[in-house]
C-alpha cells in the first residue's frame, strides 16, 4: 500500500485487524471514545499476553529456566555494582576522614605548642634561657657547673678483685663532686641576700 502525502511518497504495511474489534465491528457497534479505550492495546498487553511456542526464544522450559537464573544474576550484579559498591566505598571513605581528622587535630595541637615556644621565645627571658640551653651562656657574676650524672650500669658492678677497686674510685668522686656542690652553693648564697 502506497500513500501519497504533500507530495512525499511513503509506503505503510497493513496491520493485521484484532479479532475482538472485528467482532464488535461486524455487531454493528457504534465507535465512541468507550470503544477506541477498550480497542487500544495497553502497555502492558505485550508482557502479560502469552507467547505462542513456535515464537519463543528458547524453547525448552529448562533452558528458559537456566535464561532466567543467568539474566537475575546479571541484574544482581548490575545492582551491586550501582548501588552496593558505592555504598561500601562511602563508608571507607568515612572512616578514612575520621582518621585523617584525628591526625590533624594531633598536628593543630602540636603547631599550637610550637606557636607557644615561639611566642615564649620571642621575649627577653625566653631568649635568655635558650641561650643558656644551648650555648651555656651565664650572667655576669654566676658559675657554671656541670654535673654528670652517674651511668646506671657503674652502679652495679659484681663483686671481685677488679671491680672493688673501680666501685671505690667511683664513690669517691661522687662525694667529691657533692663536697664542691655543697661549698659552691654556700659561696653563692651570701653574695645574693
Amino acid at each position: 500500500m502506497t500513500a501519497v502525502t504533500d507530495g512525499h511518497r511513503t509506503s505503510t504495511i497493513a496491520r493485521p485487524r484484532q479479532p475482538e474489534r472485528d467482532a464488535t465491528d461486524a455487531a454493528g457497534s457504534v465507535s465512541g471514545a468507550d470503544d477506541r479505550a477498550k480497542s487500544r492495546p495497553g502497555l502492558l498487553d505485550d508482557f502479560t499476553r502469552p507467547i505462542p511456542a513456535d515464537k519463543r526464544l528458547v524453547q525448552r522450559r529448562t533452558n528458559r529456566l537456566a535464561l532466567g537464573v543467568f539474566a537475575t544474576l546479571i541484574v544482581g550484579a548490575l545492582v551491586a555494582s550501582v548501588f552496593v559498591l558505592p555504598i561500601q566505598s562511602w563508608m571507607r571513605q568515612n572512616d578514612q576522614l575520621k582518621i585523617r581528622q584525628g591526625e590533624l587535630a594531633t598536628l593543630n595541637a602540636a603547631n599550637d605548642q610550637i606557636q607557644a615556644e615561639n611566642d615564649r621565645l620571642q621575649t627577653n627571658e625566653g631568649v635568655k634561657e635558650a641561650a643558656r640551653e644551648e650555648i651555656a651562656y651565664v650572667d655576669q657574676g654566676e658559675h657554671r657547673i656541670s654535673v654528670v650524672g652517674i651511668d646506671p650500669a657503674l652502679q652495679i658492678l659484681p663483686a671481685g678483685w677488679p671491680y672493688d677497686q673501680v666501685t671505690r674510685i667511683v664513690e669517691l668522686r661522687r662525694a667529691e663532686a657533692v663536697a664542691a656542690l655543697a661549698a659552691s652553693t654556700a659561696t653563692v648564697s651570701p653574695a645574693n641576700p
